[in-house]
């Protein structure tokens, strides 16, 4: 499902206009970005949790010239579903 897609959804459901929800989206995509950059967690009731963890830095090599690589560390974001989530997948 791509987002036009869920905007209609979105829309269809709550009642607002494809334009409101589309802003809604836009801001919640928007608060979860700034969150997860600065460290924080988001958890949305029935979905789930949205947290970044470390990662370590690794080898890694080169496709096309086999060349060993290093790749540094950084972040990973991570999500973790609801029980409810889960039981309804």
């Amino acid at each position: 499902m791509k987002k036009p897609d869920v905007v209609k959804q979105v829309a269809d459901v709550s009642g607002l206009t494809q334009n409101d929800s589309n802003k809604a989206i836009k801001a919640l995509v928007k608060v979860i970005q700034i969150t997860l950059k600065n460290g924080g967690v988001i958890s949305l009731s029935g979905l789930g949790s949205f947290r970044t963890k470390p990662r370590k830095a690794k080898q890694g090599r080169n496709p096309r010239t086999k060349e060993v690589i290093l790749i540094p560390p950084g972040k990973k974001v991570s999500f973790k579903p609801t029980t409810t989530l889960r039981k309804i997948i």
